[in-house]
């Protein structure tokens, strides 16, 4: 099992639906709102790193309002 913690800067304001979203995403087992640089912490997890990939690239990224992630992978 592979597993990510997403760092996501949104635009102000569309947190919340951006959270909601989220949690609909197959993966995707915990999301937290933060304050600081990132305005959200998503974990993921993947059988594979392909397949954690792809959630990234394909579901998250693809979220509208968000602006940016970064992807931590853990060791």
């Amino acid at each position: 099992m592979n597993q990510a913690f997403v760092a996501i800067h949104c635009e102000t304001g569309k947190e919340s639906p951006i959270i909601r979203k989220l949690m609909e995403i197959k993966g995707i087992s915990e999301v937290t709102g933060t304050l600081g640089l990132y305005d959200i912490i998503a974990k993921v997890e993947a059988a594979d790193s392909h397949e954690l990939e792809n959630i990234v690239t394909k579901q998250v990224r693809k979220i509208p309002h968000v602006l940016t992630t970064m992807t931590l992978m853990v060791i």
